[in-house]
């Protein structure tokens, strides 16, 4: 699904009930909610929802699109609107951090944490590899990744 005038015009018929942002699990964490993001879809702000931190908090969990009792496919909306802003290059911030991520399901299909974990060490600057590296052998060696 990707963001068309048909799928804003889909996100309209929101009610603006709340549900969405009640049994999101990570709502708690950004300063929107999902039902701000479909809100700011319905004021025609694509650039702004795109550009809210929300969507990369957003675990995909289906629990806002379970919920809504209009159908509004929220979760799907938020997946669009993270392509949409890459695509326009509204969204810079952490782009690696999802690049590697997503790579990493679609070779193997699950999470190496070590690998992911030595990737955000390297990204953060020259001394923290060296920080970090240690912290993940420490979790490596007790089972914990």
């Amino acid at each position: 699904m990707f963001i068309t005038p048909e799928n804003i015009s889909k996100s309209s018929v929101c009610v603006q009930c709340g549900r969405c942002s009640s049994g999101c699990p990570v709502a708690f964490e950004s300063p929107h909610t999902p039902r701000k993001i479909i809100r700011f879809l319905q004021l025609g702000q694509v650039e702004m929802a795109c550009r809210s931190p929300f969507l990369w908090f957003c675990a995909m969990c289906q629990a806002c699109t379970v919920r809504c009792p209009q159908g509004v496919g929220v979760s799907e909306i938020m997946l669009s609107l993270r392509r949409l802003g890459i695509e326009n290059g509204w969204i810079t911030k952490d782009l690696w951090y999802y690049k590697i991520f997503t790579e990493m399901i679609e070779k193997k299909g699950k999470i190496d944490e070590l690998r992911l974990g030595l990737a955000a060490a390297f990204h953060k600057g020259p001394l923290h590899p060296i920080e970090d590296a240690l912290l993940l052998f420490k979790l490596w060696r007790r089972g914990k990744i």
